[in-house]
């Protein structure tokens, strides 16, 4: 008689990393990765949203296991000697069952007995619904493959693959519905949210610099800490409309936003695979998802509500039309942030201080990782890498200060550049003045001018030059000013163009008039101004200037 499938996380290969000697990607356990973590780079699977997921994981183990850090000093500790392993060894003893991907009483952050209703369908799915990019009902049909005509996916899962989506989907799935337990599911707590974490030059790095001081060890619970779900206990949540607060860090890193249980299944040669798994709601999740008081989740960046008498912050998230880059004063503490009711992501400014208390004289790099979604659908995954040179660390105040100026000017001087388009376009429109043009087909002409949104692809570059120039500010602030100013120029260069190019647009974009007794500056003046006030803003100015209208 075969005996039941087993697959424990904490020994069994499933995490790939990237070593550092240069070898290929491999896989490795739990315990492997924390122990030998000096010897990987880094997580590196395929999928970032996956790569997140088994960082907060991994994370979530350190906290519980190690009960801390409980200060930086004690942080610092294991940043240069590395973690405690006499302590990590017992933790994984002690909790060594309840990683069992496939224990019967307790598999691993899934609902035990998901299986009753596995024969009428009622709970039954394919694995695909773990995986945003390969199949789950919230994916637009072009990021999703399987949804697609002709699209191809794989009809079985090894364990290790079952696992990491399985991680991946309790950390990233949309809300939707799902009339498993409730007509529609909440998504997972940072679902669409843009999580930070910092990078260190190898694994065992990365971990201390995203592990920041860890308090109320005593009341948190990871997943494999709680009491085995069952469908009566998840049941019992939506039957009496409650909902959990999550007790602390790493329940919150682990939270079973789905009920899930994987069904193993044996081939003729005796290879276990996953194919079809048991799906329903998770556990409802009280109040927001990235927290509150000493509960906010470290990797999300909370901002100011746009209503200033709204006092509730909203999480940070990756946007459609633009790059990190032109928002990154938001992931930075000084005194704008403060002014602001800005709060950074706890992993950044935590890394910041460890880097500071080691003593190390190198700057940090980091990554931003979010699902990007419309209306419940999700359309594509982005992760964006910048590298903070070492006056983040040596004067974190100082260097917030140079990028908010830095982007405060830019956004000016594209403030300007957009003023004068829709001028321009509306010379074009109403030939110059001879009639009254409608603001619909004003605004339609400029949207068709390349001009805007060449300008602030062509400053990307820029940028990162001039945030690695930052140890010697005054010279990097000039050359970011000296490009701000080139770009503009080149992007209006190409609206006269798109407008027409000739003698007659150029006559549009150099000639100011009156309308009303009033005067109105010409399109090519309004840009001018807006450049003119950036080049005549002193180091000691961090207004941005004012954009002419």
């Amino acid at each position: 008689m075969n005996s039941p499938p087993t697959f424990n996380l904490l020994h069994e290969p499933w995490i790939p990393v990237r070593p550092l000697n240069g070898d290929p990607v491999r896989e490795v356990g739990l315990r492997d990765l924390i122990l030998d973590a000096r010897t990987y780079s880094r997580i590196d699977d395929p999928s970032p949203l996956v790569t997140v997921a088994l960082l907060r994981l991994t994370l979530a183990l350190l906290h519980r296991a190690l009960r801390g850090p409980t200060s930086t000093e004690q942080a610092a500790e294991w940043y240069t000697h590395g973690f405690p392993a006499d302590t990590l060894a017992a933790y994984f003893q002690t909790w060594e069952d309840h990683f069992d991907l496939f224990h019967p009483e307790k598999p691993f952050w899934q609902v035990r007995d998901l299986t009753l209703d596995l024969e009428g369908g009622k709970y039954c799915s394919h694995w695909t619904r773990l995986g945003t990019e390969v199949g789950s009902a919230n994916t637009l049909p072009l990021f999703n493959v399987a949804g697609r005509p002709g699209g191809e996916r794989s009809d079985a899962l090894t364990p290790a693959q079952a696992a990491r989506r399985l991680a991946e989907g309790q950390t990233f799935l949309l809300g939707g519905l799902i009339k498993r337990f409730t007509t529609a599911a909440k998504a997972a707590p940072v679902a669409t949210l843009a999580l930070t974490a910092a990078q260190g030059h190898d694994l065992h790095e990365t971990l201390c610099l995203n592990l920041p001081v860890y308090a109320g060890q005593d009341s948190d619970r990871a997943v494999w800490e709680r009491e085995p779900l069952t469908v009566q206990s998840v049941r019992a949540f939506y039957e009496d409309e409650l909902s959990e607060v999550p007790t602390g860090r790493a329940d919150r890193y682990t939270w079973p936003s789905r009920s899930v249980l994987l069904i193993p299944d044996t081939d003729e040669s005796g290879q276990v695979h996953v194919t079809s798994i048991g799906f329903a709601a998770g556990i409802p999740l009280e109040g927001t998802a990235e927290g509150s008081g000493s509960n906010i989740d470290p990797m999300v960046t909370l901002r100011p509500p746009g209503d200033p008498k709204k006092p509730e912050r909203f999480p940070l998230k990756l946007k459609r039309e633009q790059l990190l880059w032109r928002d990154l004063s938001a992931l930075l503490a000084g005194p704008a942030a403060e002014q602001t009711g800005n709060h950074p992501p706890g992993t950044l400014t935590f890394a910041q201080k460890l880097l500071e208390r080691a003593g190390r004289p190198c700057g940090l790099s980091l990554t931003v990782t979010g699902l990007l979604s419309d209306q419940g659908k999700a359309f594509a995954y982005r992760q964006e890498g910048y590298t903070f040179p070492h006056a983040f660390i040596s004067d974190p105040e100082a260097f917030a200060t140079e990028i908010n100026r830095a982007l405060s000017a830019s956004k000016a001087v594209g403030q300007g550049l957009n003023s004068a388009t829709l001028r321009l376009a509306a010379e074009v429109v109403s030939r110059g003045g001879e009639r009254d043009p409608h603001k619909d087909d004003v605004r339609n002409l400029a949207q068709t001018l390349p001009g805007v949104g060449a300008y602030w692809a062509a400053l990307e570059a820029p940028f990162r030059v001039f945030l690695a120039g930052l140890d010697s500010p005054e010279e990097a602030s000039a050359d970011w000013r000296a490009s701000v100013t080139r770009e503009a120029r080149a992007a209006w260069a190409m609206n006269v163009q798109g407008a027409g190019g000739d003698g007659q647009v150029l006559g549009f974009a150099f000639r100011p008039r009156r309308t009303d007794g009033k005067y109105q500056p010409s399109p090519q003046g309004i840009l001018d101004r807006a450049l003119a006030s950036l080049n005549a803003a002193t180091r000691t100015n961090s207004t941005a200037p004012e954009v002419p209208s």
